[in-house]
């Protein structure tokens, strides 16, 4: 079976990867904080991705502009990762993974606009106010009272999802650069930044760990991360800008992990949010039911 007829199956398992890292980092913030965390996931990332580079021969090479762009992504990578595993620790799977994985993408979206990058249209205004309506919704704004505004968990999930979007936007103005490479040096400044700044053994050395956790950090580290990117790469010099369609599947992969490994029940203001939000976003991007179909 050649590369393009195999590649939709594995982007579906690229996105189900993705929403596990939501699942693991539920049982993980019972071993390590969030410090510990950042530096062995994107270490584990970093010398599980070196070879692939090779293996493809991908160039090393990166000029000054592009690692200056890897060094802010790498800050705002830092900054996500450790706002995601404390906001989904103190939260739900399901919730923070539809939470973080719906809203990030609006987030880009608006601060493109305003950005002046993006000249929105009447229908995009209104698939913006139908995701305002959808993360309202997730989040069930109409019961909050002052103090429940700023939840915690519900804060750090939001500047989780912020962090990401700036993520994204830093990631935009590389070029010349593969991308695969330009992630490569994004998880080893963040591992370097992150070890010199915070890193400490608070929890014990990880070799007396158990197997639980070596799985479920395989499975952030080498499953969600290094596999599911590359996939995700790939996906996108083959298909386009098709292959965004799939990342509509993980706020539905994350629901469905959280309540089959963690026994979390699936609120329905949390399924009727995450619908509505993906239809938003179905809409600024201007995908069509044929492109499921084509890719």
């Amino acid at each position: 079976m050649n590369l393009n007829k195999l590649l939709p199956l594995l982007m579906i398992i690229a996105m189900f990867l993705w929403a596990s890292s939501f699942v693991s980092a539920k049982v993980l913030i019972l071993y390590i904080n969030e410090h510990e965390l950042v530096t062995y996931r994107y270490l584990i990332t970093t010398l599980t991705m070196a070879p692939i580079i090779w293996v493809f021969k991908i160039p090393f090479k990166i000029s000054l502009k592009n690692l200056f762009f890897a060094v802010i992504s790498a800050v705002c990578l830092v900054s996500y990762t450790k706002l995601f595993f404390l906001g989904t620790g103190a939260s739900t799977a399901n919730f923070g993974g539809a939470l973080i994985t719906t809203l990030m993408p609006i987030i880009v979206y608006v601060l493109l606009v305003f950005s002046g990058k993006k000249r929105p249209l009447k229908k995009d205004w209104m698939a913006l106010l139908l995701g305002v309506i959808g993360v309202s919704v997730m989040l069930k704004v109409w019961q909050f009272n002052y103090d429940e505004i700023f939840n915690s968990a519900t804060v750090l999930l939001l500047w989780a999802a912020l962090s990401f979007a700036l993520l994204s936007i830093v990631t935009s103005y590389s070029s010349d650069i593969n991308p695969l490479s330009f992630s490569f040096y994004i998880y080893l400044i963040s591992t370097v930044l992150n070890s010199a700044i915070y890193f400490e053994i608070v929890n014990g050395s990880i070799l007396d760990m158990d197997k639980i956790f070596w799985f479920n950090m395989a499975l952030m580290s080498v499953g969600s991360t290094t596999f599911a990117t590359t996939i995700y790469f790939v996906g996108m010099q083959k298909l386009g800008a098709k292959a965004t369609v799939y990342t509509f599947l993980v706020p539905f992969f994350v629901m469905l992990l959280g309540t089959l490994f963690l026994q979390e029940f699936i609120n329905l203001n949390t399924i009727i949010g995450a619908v509505l939000t993906i239809t938003a976003l179905l809409i600024i991007n201007n995908v069509k039911f044929s492109d499921f179909k084509s890719s």
